[in-house]
């Protein structure tokens, strides 16, 4: 009976991590990858293919992550000079122009012509 990847790092562990959303990063898949090395069968030890097939696909959630990073800077950045409604942490309703655009460890922050801070996925409708 063969055990995947994610079925062995969670009984090497006891637990399989993810982020604050419930999502795999890379990290999580860097660690089960060499879990998965670390703990198999010697008399049947992985498949090249496998090996190469896995790397590849690491290389691919790479990509996708940083493509996903850049996007979300670009879409953030075309909102400069714009009107926005977000809401606030308080749950209350914001309404400002955006004066400047930070990206705080890939989270860009709004911050409106009043002072306002806005986190980018606070915000709900924007228009010219």
């Amino acid at each position: 009976m063969a055990v995947g990847a994610v079925g062995l790092f969670a009984q090497s562990t006891g637990k399989v991590s993810g982020s604050a959303n419930g999502q795999m990063g890379k990290s999580d898949f860097l660690k089960m990858l060499t879990t998965q090395m670390r703990y198999q069968d010697p008399l049947n030890p992985m498949d090249n293919t496998q090996m190469v097939a896995q790397m590849a696909q690491f290389s691919q959630l790479e990509q996708m992550l940083n493509m996903t990073s850049a996007f979300t800077g670009l879409q953030s950045v075309s909102m400069l000079g714009r009107t926005i409604k977000a809401t606030g942490v308080d749950g209350t309703l914001i309404t400002g122009v955006v004066q400047t655009v930070n990206v705080n460890q890939d989270t860009p922050v709004l911050i409106l012509a009043d002072g306002s801070i806005v986190a980018l996925k606070d915000v709900q409708q924007v228009t010219n």
